[in-house]
């Protein structure tokens, strides 16, 4: 008898505790007191699993009404002209929006007695519609000031509730012209927080925005590689590449990792069809110097890194290239040569792997000019080059930067 009158006891004191919640909830509301305090209140209430489906509705609802005399508050301080707290303006905004969606998705629950009952999705999706301005006001004063975990926060609440039954008569996405480029900032915002599911998944929205759209993709094939998709990364190369052949990002990620994967030919014929589109673009010249490099086409190779030069004369790694793919030759050679002082094509012989030596000379000289703090790219190469050409001065300065 004892055990069943504490738990009558229980049984009665729980909806009564609730309802003693709500009570002072409203009460702090109509009095514009203790408002974040009641709103936390509230939510702790609502979190209870025995707090009842009705009760817990209007907890978010109590909840998102004393976040909206937050905004009020701060709202008034604005108009009148007094210092306010900009990210509590914007915060409480968003507090709102959270907690109405909140009770929306709860009234689509069934409650006790397996009913679903939506009373106040109207109300709260005509509570909401003017603040959206300002939920992207404050996405973009938080982006400006390089706050973007905030920025993102917002902008995802401005895209995202869209897609809620609460403005799902509305079709924001397609009749919301802001919303593009709510989407575009938002993909920079995901960039720079390395969000990337939220880089793949706001840029088809952002791309609708059509600004910049090159840098887009550019993100988008970031956030593929950073997820270690390599097929979705490829196809955003090889598409960016194609719309936007002037973009050489899409190009030189593609070669390279066509390079990486040994795809040497590929990447040649891609190289190629470049130079065909625009042969006045240095990178696309030193690209295929090295791909001729990487299939041992050195004599190629050497005409490539000229054209590079030839458009760029400061381009050290198209020196680099055509220094080393003149010491292949002159190893190569040097192998197969005569070796019988006796035969007068030894000399003739000789003379050919010293003017090879010389051709790989200016290039790799020319690398240690243009990159002098890089010693380890040059040194040990010019080492070989002044041992085989009998340079011995310039031959000790190398071996005292290598030892």
């Amino acid at each position: 008898m004892k055990k069943l009158t504490i738990l009558l006891f229980l049984a009665l004191s729980i909806p009564a505790f609730s309802a003693s919640v709500l009570r002072q909830a409203k009460d702090a509301i109509k009095k514009k007191q203790n408002l974040e305090a009641t709103a936390k209140t509230l939510l702790a209430e609502a979190a209870k699993p025995e707090t009842k489906h009705a009760d817990r509705v209007e907890c978010y609802l109590l909840a998102a009404e004393c976040w909206k005399r937050v905004n009020d508050a701060e709202n008034m301080k604005l108009y009148l002209k007094q210092n306010y707290d900009t990210v509590k303006f914007f915060s409480s905004i968003q507090q709102m929006f959270s907690l109405l969606e909140k009770a929306d998705s709860i009234e689509q629950q069934p409650n006790e007695k397996g009913r679903i009952r939506i009373a106040n999705r109207k109300r709260s999706h005509d509570l909401l519609m003017p603040y959206r301005k300002n939920v992207f006001a404050g996405g973009n004063w938080h982006f400006r000031r390089g706050r973007m975990t905030e920025a993102l926060s917002l902008f995802r609440t401005y895209i995202d509730v869209s897609e809620t039954p609460l403005f799902e008569a509305d079709n924001l996405l397609y009749t919301d012209t802001l919303m593009p480029d709510v989407a575009y900032l938002a993909v920079h915002a995901a960039h720079q927080t390395q969000q990337h599911e939220l880089v793949i998944r706001y840029t088809p929205l952002a791309l609708k925005a059509d600004t910049q759209q090159q840098v887009l993709l550019e993100l988008l094939s970031k956030a593929y590689l950073a997820k270690e998709d390599t097929a979705n990364y490829m196809g955003t190369l090889w598409g960016g590449m194609h719309v936007y052949p002037e973009h050489t990002y899409f190009y030189s990620h593609l070669v390279d990792h066509l390079i990486e994967e040994r795809e040497y030919e590929q990447g040649l014929e891609v190289t190629d069809s470049m130079i065909n589109w625009c042969d006045t673009i240095p990178l696309f010249h030193y690209a295929k110097s090295l791909l001729l490099l990487k299939m041992n086409r050195d004599d190629d190779a050497i005409k490539a890194a000229d054209a590079c030069i030839e458009l760029d004369p400061n381009y050290a790694d198209a020196y680099y290239n055509k220094g080393i793919a003149s010491l292949n030759l002159a190893v190569d050679y040097a192998a197969k040569a005569c070796t019988d002082l006796t035969n007068p094509q030894c000399k003739r012989d000789m003379e050919i792997i010293r003017s090879l030596y010389l051709l790989a000379k200016q290039p790799m000289e020319m690398v240690r000019k243009l990159q002098p703090d890089n010693p380890e790219r040059w040194a040990t190469h010019l080492y070989r080059i002044y041992l085989h050409l009998n340079m011995g001065k310039e031959f000790d300065e190398m071996d005292r930067i290598l030892h």
